[in-house]
């Protein structure tokens, strides 16, 4: 029997990517380039200064973290020392991953009591709030925001798609879990979803074959906007 010749793809329907699609949306910019210039430089970790201090006290006392009125059971130790001791806690690693309560040096006081004002103030949504106020005071926070960055491990308890989306619009790329193409983009799907709805229409208007390529970019797509469904420890930023 003769062989059968593979069939030839079709062309690709006029208007399925218009001519200025990257540039209209930057793509290129917003899944490469950001995620690599918009990093915050690592900083070893030391205790806040007075003034550093100065500057997370009112937004602390404006989530009521901290304060008399914070809800719960009274926890030892000051609020500027327990924020001081989750700072600790955040920015060390511990065998290429994040590092147990219990490593927390003896100076910072209980583990068990730290670890219940982190989550306590996270589900307040103050690592939410300090993120905002790093990007509308980049100077002024400097010296605080690898420190803020690293509070993204609160990201669970903060709900996850609310911080990411929330930090990739503020470009704050270190306080993602881990590199930005690995996780889910809501706002990258509304940007390609005129694209797989054009592509859609077309096949149902007419069946056609698409060449290999149009598949591969289609796959590529969804992918970045997908995410990774599971993302190893170790790939959380420095």
């Amino acid at each position: 029997m003769p062989r059968c010749k593979p069939r030839r793809p079709d062309p690709i329907p006029a208007g399925l990517f218009p001519a200025d699609f990257l540039a209209r949306h930057d793509i290129l910019r917003r899944i490469y380039l950001d995620p690599l210039t918009c990093l915050t430089p690592p900083r070893p970790w030391a205790p806040m200064t007075d003034r550093e201090w100065a500057e997370m006290e009112p937004l602390m006392a404006a989530m009521g973290c901290g304060g008399l009125h914070e809800r719960g059971r009274p926890l030892d130790g000051t609020p500027r020392a327990r924020l001081d001791a989750i700072f600790r806690w955040a920015t060390t690693k511990h065998q290429g991953g994040r590092a147990p309560w219990r490593l927390l040096p003896p100076g910072h006081g209980k583990p068990d009591t730290v670890s219940r004002s982190y989550r306590r103030w996270a589900r307040a949504g103050l690592w939410p709030r300090l993120l905002v106020a790093l990007a509308m005071h980049p100077r002024r926070l400097a010296t605080l925001a690898h420190r803020i960055c690293a509070f993204r491990r609160a990201i669970r308890l903060c709900g996850n798609l609310h911080a990411i989306v929330l930090a990739r619009r503020l470009k704050l790329f270190s306080a993602l879990p881990a590199p930005s193409q690995f996780l889910p983009d809501p706002d990258l799907s509304e940007t390609y979803q005129p694209v797989f709805t054009r592509f859609a229409q077309s096949m149902l208007e007419r069946p056609w074959h698409p060449p290999r390529q149009l598949w591969r970019t289609l796959h590529s797509m969804h992918r970045f906007v997908a995410g990774r469904a599971r993302i190893p420890r170790w790939m959380e930023p420095a």
